[in-house]
């Protein structure tokens, strides 16, 4: 199915609120604590893992429409989805830690990491959250998505992610002390 603009924006949203739900849970069970993921720019919310959901989808889809074998296009698009997935965590870690010196994830105690900021387990972890996301999560979120009426979907898209936009504007201005411009 092809997307517009703003059913784009509320995939990456549900996405990126299910990474950081997601993700809290999982760090909440191995740590044997509770743990809120503390985020770069906003609480709540990861645009990594909306990112990362959008281009699963589309790259799944993308291969059942070019590969004529089911079996032949699942795997490409788990293979190029752990690719792509890993590569943007790659470019994001080292970012994060390089530009703003700030650290989100260390995989050093992992073996077959690179600088740190991937590993080969986390890797592979994405291949399987890839092919549950678009085989089983995706296709539910979008009857739920397509069952609230296009003017909702638009409204509820602007309305996240100006939330979201002022929570990261806070955030940074928080993290660094940017006072220049008071709200």
């Amino acid at each position: 199915m092809q997307y517009d603009m703003f059913n784009f924006l509320l995939f990456f949203i549900i996405y990126g609120f299910l990474g950081f739900l997601g993700e809290t849970i999982f760090r909440s069970i191995v740590e044997k604590k509770l743990f809120i993921s503390r985020g770069f720019l906003t609480n709540g919310f990861c645009p990594l893992y909306g990112i990362c959901g959008i281009l699963i989808v589309e790259i799944f889809t993308m291969s059942e429409l070019i590969i004529s074998s089911s079996l032949w296009a699942l795997i490409w698009a788990t293979i190029v989805s752990i690719a792509l997935v890993t590569l943007l965590e790659y470019i994001t870690g080292r970012v994060l830690d390089r530009v703003f010196h700030y650290k989100l994830w260390d995989y050093s105690k992992y073996p077959l990491n690179l600088h740190s900021y991937i590993c080969l387990e986390f890797s592979l972890l994405w291949g399987i959250l890839a092919i549950i996301l678009a085989n089983f999560i995706h296709p539910v979120m979008e009857v739920l998505v397509y069952a609230i009426t296009y003017e909702i979907r638009t409204f509820i898209s602007v309305l996240v992610l100006s939330v979201l936009f002022v929570n990261a504007s806070y955030n940074l201005r928080q993290r660094y002390n940017l006072d220049i411009i008071k709200l």
